[in-house]
């Protein structure tokens, strides 16, 4: 399955393998979005699979949202595959405890 983006006002959700190749499509498509909105929620309850590279490069755009004064929640806590891989690269800690 091919990644997909689906945006519902500060509701970002993402379908499919994130991995590093379409990584660079979901990265654009925050920063374009942290231009006009100070609070985005993505969610990864439906990535079916992550790669390291993908998850240090999320923690990499929580980092910068938080650096320009914005807020980036990122769920899927829930994701067996994405808590899995995210604790083998430490990077975890990003996935907020909250369900929406």
């Amino acid at each position: 399955m091919a990644l997909m983006i689906t945006a519902n006002n500060e509701l970002i959700e993402v379908r499919g393998h994130l991995n590093a190749q379409n990584m660079n499509s979901l990265s654009r498509h925050l920063d374009l979005t942290k231009n006009y909105k100070d609070h985005l929620i993505l969610s990864l309850d439906r990535v079916e699979s992550i790669d390291p590279l993908s998850t240090k490069i999320l923690e990499r755009e929580y980092r910068q949202a938080a650096t320009s004064n914005k807020v980036l929640t990122i769920i899927g806590r829930q994701n067996d595959s994405v808590k899995r891989t995210m604790q083998q690269t430490r990077t975890s800690y990003i996935l907020s405890n909250d369900l929406i």
